[in-house]
């Protein structure tokens, strides 16, 4: 990748390709209200809210619909009882809810070991933030093991949450 600044407005140009890290997530769907957050990651490189400001941030009072996990290559590890937790936590790495999205229940060792299985929490099937509002924060995702011996695991995440509503004038 290449860049050239342009000497009227100080505007950087890229040229060539550009890599992501889709660990840090996207907006899908860019609806006017609802939208859809994707996250992929590996076993070793788990999402984790305030470590930059590149992660996707699902706004302050938004209200969550759903989540949905894919496995797409299975995890495994050293022991037989590591779970995988998903939610959200602020900027400053402060708890919303650490399993507000998926529970260990939904993702316990036998079921993050079955590639190409789609876990779907949705309302009353899911963590507590499912079908409510995060709160007055804006969060950022954290996917936590509940042991720190993964050794093979990747998957995708879809959030759709709607963004609140404008103030009325």
């Amino acid at each position: 990748m290449s860049l050239e600044t342009k000497s009227i407005m100080g505007v950087l140009d890229h040229f060539g390709p550009r890599t992501t890290q889709m660990n840090k997530g996207g907006n899908v769907d860019l609806g006017e209200l609802t939208r859809t957050g994707r996250w992929d990651f590996n076993y070793d490189d788990l999402p984790v809210g305030g470590t930059d400001n590149l992660s996707l941030v699902i706004p302050a009072n938004s209200t969550i619909v759903s989540a949905r996990l894919r496995i797409i290559d299975a995890f495994t590890s050293t022991s037989t009882t590591t779970d995988l937790t998903i939610g959200l936590e602020t900027s400053a790495n402060v708890e919303i809810d650490f399993d507000g999205l998926l529970t260990a229940a939904h993702l316990d060792q036998t079921t993050i070991q079955v590639e190409g299985a789609l876990y779907d929490g949705a309302s009353g099937t899911a963590g507590a933030l499912v079908g409510f509002t995060i709160g007055a924060t804006d969060g950022e995702l954290v996917v936590k093991s509940s042991a720190a011996d993964l050794l093979t695991g990747r998957a995708e995440l879809l959030v759709e949450y709607l963004v609140p509503a404008a103030d009325p004038a």
